[in-house]
């Protein structure tokens, strides 16, 4: 999911960076009976680094056949996705529908996702995520170069999995083993 100047890749398959991915991983604490759903598999990126046993982890990959907008799903304790930037907000939608009461949800999205005369109705429906870490460095999708706007994890976190303050904060993606002690600066 890069900033493309409608130009995407098929499919609008743009990986996510393991960095990123490795910095949410610091500060999220899972619990031994969470039940785990990645909406879009890709490359398994996020599912792959999930720690819980398999049969807990259930995903959805459109290329592998399991198209996540049209496969129902059971009540999930905790949703990570880099999804679609064109199918966003029915993946948000469907996601918080199948979202336990404590669960806790984290999608990877630029931040003007927040500012669109279009999505006001959408924002006034399903609500504005309470935990929002900017990633930094600017994420690298496609050819390893930074891209062109600012991108942020956006949390609902219900279930007070990630250790992350409430509102604006800061992600580190480049320093794994400092990411939780920059999360909070």
């Amino acid at each position: 999911m890069s900033s493309t100047n409608g130009k995407t890749i098929t499919n609008e398959s743009y990986p996510t960076p393991p960095e990123v991915v490795d910095a949410l991983m610091a500060v999220l604490t899972l619990r031994k009976t969470d039940k785990f759903l990645e909406p879009c598999y890709g490359t398994g990126a996020i599912y792959e680094k999930v720690n819980l046993p398999e049969n807990q982890k259930s995903f959805a990959e459109i290329e592998q056949g399991i198209d996540y907008l049209t496969t129902p799903f059971k009540k999930q304790d905790v949703i990570i996705t880099n999804p679609p930037f064109s199918l966003t907000e029915e993946f948000i939608a469907k996601s918080l529908s199948e979202l336990a009461d404590d669960g806790t949800m984290a999608y990877l999205q630029r931040v003007n996702f927040l500012g669109s005369i279009k999505r006001i109705p959408f924002w006034a429906q399903y609500g504005f995520p309470t935990k929002t870490p900017v990633i930094v460095p600017r994420p690298k999708f496609v050819k390893n170069k930074s891209d062109s706007c600012e991108y942020m994890w956006f949390i609902w976190d219900k279930g007070n999995r990630f250790n992350l303050p409430t509102g604006l904060s800061h992600l580190m993606s480049n320093v794994k083993k400092n990411a939780q002690e920059f999360a909070t600066l």
